[in-house]
């Protein structure tokens, strides 16, 4: 299985930080945490059918209070 690497920004903090993966399928929704300040976050990717990231969305959790 491949490894997929992106580089992310943060909706909380606005900083960058890069999510190491295994690809799994072509379109995948994933929670996460900030490495950097600690909230939850939703991540959308999209793979190209080599495998590498062709699109990724990143949001705020819908009721996140953490500041």
């Amino acid at each position: 299985m491949n490894i997929i690497k992106t580089r992310l920004h943060c909706p909380y903090c606005g900083k960058s930080f890069d999510l190491e993966l295994e690809e799994r399928t072509y379109e995948d929704d994933l929670l996460e945490e900030c490495p950097m300040c600690g909230n939850s976050i939703e991540i959308h990717l999209q793979l190209d059918q080599e495998g590498k990231v062709s699109k990724a969305e990143v949001h705020q959790l819908d009721g996140d209070a953490d500041e």
